[in-house]
């Protein structure tokens, strides 16, 4: 029974990731017409199908992750109350307009609940280890601010290299940029959010004895991700994209392509390189932040800003919380892990 609920709400999950981050590459290509929302939309699912199947069938080194979740019926009940969590934390940021990152709330409810299992002695050992540790600040604290800075330091060599060419033109190639660094976040959120959803399969079914696992992970595995991410893709949040593109900060097509040219460089780098778990929504809302202040007049809605931020920051703990409550009301029908 854990099996099954598992494996459908990693299909949701990846699902919701898809359909919550879509605004992250298309919010600033979109309101700039460097595409329209349908082509979007379409090249959005494309790649991050493309990126799911290359982290599957060519990355797969790259796919386990640094949580500890053991397979087993301890570990599925872990993921399921992970799961849950994350997808109703998605749902929620997406209702409130606000860009969130999904591997912080999986990695925070994964916490919420080993913390839970070792509260009432289901679980060994430590509940975090020192790369799962890293799996949850390097997306929440570190990304962005590279993100930011890095947009930030490429705005001034930008203006001056089209200082002389008329705004047409600058409009023009900012727009051809930002379709390319589009398609790159797209990529980079399928390797991403790939990776992720395949580890997942293959704890489930590694942990109920099911044929096909271990890494790299059998070949029916990745296309069942790249399909869920592509599909959810596909119905395009928009919400977020507004948030992103009109009431976080004033920018003009040269900055938007600074923009864009950061956080797929980011996420692509990323995720060829190494197994480096990046949030699409904080590296490319960072990048917007960083490409949009220090213009000579007042840019930041700061209202938003500040909404945004402790959006991010409650992003763990309340996933932890929320988790970790769960495993607990679940406990008693569970073995000792």
């Amino acid at each position: 029974m854990l099996l099954l609920v598992g494996l459908l709400l990693t299909v949701g999950f990846t699902v919701v990731t898809g359909f919550h981050d879509a605004s992250n590459a298309v919010a600033l290509p979109v309101r700039f017409n460097a595409l329209t929302p349908r082509v979007a939309l379409v090249m959005g699912a494309g790649f991050n199908l493309a990126g799911a199947l290359t982290v599957g069938w060519v990355l797969g080194r790259l796919v386990p992750a640094g949580f500890p979740v053991a397979p087993g019926p301890m570990g599925s009940a872990v993921l399921v109350c992970s799961l849950l969590t994350a997808i109703g934390w998605a749902l929620l940021t997406w209702w409130w307009a606000m860009p969130s990152s999904a591997t912080a709330a999986l990695g925070g409810g994964i916490l919420g609940a080993l913390l839970g299992g070792r509260a009432v002695d289901l679980l060994p050992g430590r509940p975090l280890s020192p790369a799962g540790l890293w799996d949850l600040l390097l997306p929440v604290v570190v990304a962005p601010a590279v993100a930011f800075v890095f947009a930030q330091l490429l705005v001034g060599p930008a203006v001056r290299l089209v200082r002389h060419q008329p705004p047409r033109t600058v409009k023009t190639r900012s727009g051809v940029v930002q379709a390319t660094g589009s398609a790159a976040i797209h990529f980079g959120h399928g390797i991403q959010h790939g990776r992720r959803g395949l580890w997942l399969f293959v704890v489930l079914l590694t942990g109920h004895g099911t044929g096909g696992t271990g890494y790299p992970p059998a070949w029916w595995i990745p296309p069942i991700v790249g399909l869920c991410l592509a599909a959810g893709t596909l119905l395009g949040g928009w919400r977020i994209a507004y948030t992103l593109s009109s009431r976080l900060v004033t920018i003009d097509p040269l900055r938007g392509a600074v923009a864009q040219t950061v956080s797929g460089a980011l996420l692509f780098v990323g995720g060829f390189v190494a197994p480096l778990s990046l949030s699409t929504s904080q590296t490319s809302s960072a990048a917007i932040l960083g490409a949009g202040t220090g213009q000579r007049f007042r840019t930041v809605y700061h209202r938003t800003l500040v909404r945004m931020l402790l959006t991010w920051l409650l992003t763990v703990p309340v996933c932890a919380l929320v988790s970790g409550t769960l495993l607990l009301a679940l406990s008693p029908a569970l073995p000792a892990g």
